[in-house]
């Protein structure tokens, strides 16, 4: 199955003052689509908030929805990762 990142953005209002609370529930929510994509937060100034997991593709839709609500204006990119098995030549 090939593999994608995501990386989704928005704002996360309050995140600021609770940085370690939104990231658990960023983990909460990806943990309860799958349990093989460990999401990276990052929160910058005025809430601002970027994502990036790297999932098997089947499941970016599932993890995009459960995040989405977290997040005002959410915009969701991903790419399709090089398969790493496949022999050269």
């Amino acid at each position: 199955m090939p593999k994608v990142r995501m990386q989704i953005t928005g704002r996360a209002v309050g995140a600021t003052d609770e940085q370690a609370g939104f990231a658990e529930l960023v983990r909460t929510r990806v943990g309860g689509v799958t349990d093989r994509a460990f999401p990276d937060v990052k929160i910058g100034s005025e809430d601002a908030v970027t994502i990036e997991i790297v999932l098997d593709r089947e499941l970016q839709s599932d993890v995009g929805e459960a995040i989405e609500p977290l997040l005002a204006d959410p915009q969701i990119t991903s790419a399709v990762l090089e398969d790493e098995e496949q022999p050269e030549g």
